[in-house]
């Protein structure tokens, strides 16, 4: 089967590089490909239990970082790809990336999506995690290739 666009979901973990291969991999026989960082606002609702006079310059600095990551995981997965002689594109999003990548996908053409995910050993890790790849499940009408590691 081969794939005319794809959508790599990249947050510069560990665990995603052999997402990031598999995309890689696919994108070789022609394939468009676009990698993309959703700044989650999940860290910035800790910020309301900030009661100091500088809270918003907190909140701040908080998008600040976290959008400075996400910049950083896609310039390291472009350039692995230009090492490789793939194009690839980059976008960053903001929201939650539950809602941000389905819409992405149905609007953007793309007909296979590419994501990576931790292993969990119990249920206890599972439910601590924020398991991307089980809240995203059932949300595309497209194949999605999930790579656990």
């Amino acid at each position: 089967m081969s794939f005319s666009r794809i959508l790599l979901c990249v947050d510069g973990e560990p665990h995603t590089a052999t997402a990031c291969a598999r995309a890689l991999d696919l994108a070789r026989d022609g394939a468009a490909l676009d990698a993309l960082y959703v700044v989650d606002p999940y860290l910035k609702k800790f910020t309301t239990e900030i009661y100091a006079a500088n809270r918003d310059e907190c909140r701040a600095h908080l998008d600040r970082s976290l959008a400075a990551e996400g910049e950083a995981a896609l310039a390291a997965f472009v350039a692995q790809a230009q090492a490789a002689g793939i194009s690839a594109g980059r976008l960053l999003q903001y929201g939650e990336p539950e809602e941000v990548i389905p819409q992405l996908v149905a609007s953007g053409g793309y007909d296979l999506v590419v994501l990576g995910g931790k292993r969990f050993s119990g249920r206890y890790e599972r439910w601590t995690s924020r398991d991307l790849p089980g809240r995203l499940d059932g949300k595309f009408a497209v194949p999605v290739l999930l790579c656990r590691v």
